[in-house]
């Protein structure tokens, strides 16, 4: 072998190098825009999702104050109505109503029971200090075993009394507390 045998070789493996370098690099280059094409589809999919997010929780605080309102008036007491015949009704259509002179309006054995609105109002005004809505869950049904309330409720029940007024909402962290603007001796609170 000679040297000019040497040097060929020695420039065909550099110009393979090269070759083989360039290749990686276009290679290289072309998975960077790919990846960069995949980073724009996903942010732009994120910012969609973001913006959906915040749709969606405006939904879900409309809908949780029309559930709280739909408590607050099933939970209200019913101003009693008159059984005694009117101009509008006769007794035949008060009987066709289902209701009678003798049997008055129909509440059944429930008419007896304090509503829930009562008993979280009495529950809240007798603590000193703010109660979660899960606490308020536990207390009333400790202290009313044969009351089923569930948290769901009785959370939609405490936002319609802030709504109200009759109840002060405080957040620490991501908790929620609640706490009776009428103390335990029926006055309104100032503050």
């Amino acid at each position: 072998m000679d040297v000019s045998d040497t040097a060929v070789r020695t420039d065909d493996v550099a110009s393979e190098y090269v070759t083989r370098v360039e290749q990686d690099l276009a290679e290289n280059a072309e998975e960077q825009e790919r990846i960069g094409r995949e980073i724009e589809t996903m942010r732009q999919r994120l910012d969609r999702l973001k913006r959906n997010h915040a749709v969606l929780m405006g939904v879900r605080s409309v809908l949780i104050r029309e559930r709280a309102e739909e408590n607050a008036r099933a939970t209200s007491p019913e101003p009693a109505e008159s059984s005694a015949p009117t101009e509008e009704t006769t007794p035949r259509e008060q009987k066709a109503s289902g209701r009678s002179e003798a049997r008055g309006p129909h509440r059944g054995a429930k008419g007896a029971k304090p509503t829930l609105v009562d008993l979280v109002c009495s529950h809240l005004s007798g603590q000193p200090e703010p109660r979660s809505a899960g606490e308020v869950t536990e207390d009333i049904a400790r202290s009313h075993p044969d009351r089923q309330a569930k948290i769901t409720v009785v959370r939609a029940t405490l936002e319609s009394l802030v709504a109200q007024g009759r109840v002060r909402r405080s957040r620490q962290g991501r908790s929620v507390f609640y706490s009776s603007t009428t103390p335990s001796d029926g006055t309104p609170s100032t503050d």
